[in-house]
């Protein structure tokens, strides 16, 4: 061992000190144990066109969580002892997802790392690689109260300080949405199989195809929803409502505008997955999607400041209309995470820009049914042109439909302010 006076003469030199050295030490430990759990990520060749935006994202990702793996260090844990508790933080995740519960970071420390938070970054990147691999999904964190209300407003002071992480994540799909289509196609070949397989088994025979035996359908992504379409499609249409108001919607607002479509806060609705619930209304389906992050209902301050003594005089319904006028609708941060702005908006263009051309082409059926039965002599004269004439006209249909599309597009990010988030 060399003299003490040596080591500090070597300090003074400008040579690396003890915790120098541990520090080196601890970082090549750190290295070989994720060296040893890294996946190949090297892409075939012609899936780069399939991967599309979702691989780019994926990557993106990776390399914040890279860099959060570098920060944090392994915490002192072994390559097997990440692995393990990666391989559980990855169930916890499944198992919350159906449910669409978030988890939170405070639960992961408490049930996966309960004696050395310190892991938490080398864990959750390990169960991030296992996640995106094998299921296409990933832990993706939820914005917080204040990064939504910052959305679309100027932000005027500058420099101004990062608001704080959400600690709160939930799973997202990172599958390629051509490639979720094109497995969900129906596949011949594969059906026959299918039903070759239960066959065999004696799971289903002609006497249970004939009595309307639940079939196969042949695509290799044959899953159910969770939740009936009718719920999925009101919180699109809610969402829709909200974005195009400038992403807030007053509550009365809200009930004229569901009422267009004949929905109303008592209106009942099948009831969800995982509720006890026989039957719900409109509005207990509402208030499931504010628990679970798809929507915000806010509480707004009354003009004036807090009501009088005259207020108890009022009548109920003018007290409710006035309890409803102190709330408005905003998008969660699960809607932001999940399904994102620019989707929503697509989605609102697609189906205005759908419903504009099936009604245009039908006053252009209508248009030759007249123009044919105005007389018999002319009909024959141009019979021959008339199908030619029908196809141009379409094609001007077809071109204004997509011009009217953009156009709409331009109007819902106008109206929000700013530009649409994305996925």
């Amino acid at each position: 061992m060399a003299p003490r006076a040596t080591q500090g003469s070597q300090a003074r030199r400008g040579g690396p000190s003890q915790s120098q050295r541990r520090r080196a030490a601890d970082s090549e430990d750190e290295e070989e144990d994720f060296g040893a759990m890294d996946y190949d990520d090297d892409d075939e060749d012609g899936e780069g066109n399939m991967a599309g935006a979702s691989q780019a994202r994926t990557a993106a990702q990776s390399q914040a969580d890279g860099a959060r793996r570098r920060a944090g260090g392994t915490g002192g844990l072994s390559s097997e002892d990440i692995k393990r508790r990666a391989n559980d933080l990855v169930r916890m995740a499944l198992f919350e997802e159906p449910r669409r519960q978030t988890i939170r970071r405070a639960d992961i420390i408490k049930k996966i790392l309960p004696e050395n938070s310190r892991g938490f970054n080398a864990v959750f990147d390990a169960a991030q690689r296992t996640l995106r691999h094998t299921f296409g999904m990933e832990m993706v964190e939820l914005m917080t109260r204040s990064d939504r209300d910052a959305i679309g407003e100027e932000k005027k002071e500058t420099g101004k300080k990062k608001s704080q992480a959400s600690g709160t994540f939930i799973l997202r799909s990172t599958l390629n949405p051509e490639l979720i289509k094109l497995a969900n196609k129906k596949n011949d070949k594969l059906l026959e199989e299918e039903l070759n397989s239960l066959r065999a088994l004696g799971l289903i025979g002609e006497e249970q195809e004939d009595q309307g035996y639940e079939r196969p359908n042949g695509a290799i992504l044959a899953w159910k929803p969770v939740e009936p379409v009718a719920l999925t499609g009101i919180l699109q249409l809610v969402l829709s409502l909200i974005l195009a108001n400038g992403r807030v919607l007053p509550e009365p607002q809200l009930k004229r505008q569901l009422k267009s479509f004949h929905l109303y806060f008592n209106t009942k609705l099948p009831s969800p997955a995982f509720s006890s619930r026989d039957e719900q209304t409109l509005f207990d389906h509402l208030s499931d999607m504010i628990k679970q992050n798809y929507l915000d209902r806010v509480r707004v301050p009354m003009p004036g400041g807090a009501p009088t003594g005259g207020a108890r005089r009022k009548s109920r319904k003018a007290a409710d209309e006035e309890e409803e006028g102190l709330y408005e609708w905003r998008w969660g941060s699960r809607a932001h995470a999940e399904i994102g702005e620019q989707n929503v908006a697509e989605f609102i263009c697609e189906f205005m820009r759908r419903s504009w051309l099936d009604e245009q082409l039908k006053l252009l059926g209508e248009d030759e049914e007249d123009e044919e039965r105005a007389g018999s002599s002319r009909r024959g004269k141009n019979a021959a042109r008339n199908p030619r004439r029908r196809a141009e006209k379409e094609a001007e249909l077809e071109d204004k439909a997509e011009k009217y599309g953009e156009r709409l597009l331009k109007d819902v990010t106008r109206v929000a302010g700013s530009e649409l988030t994305r996925v």
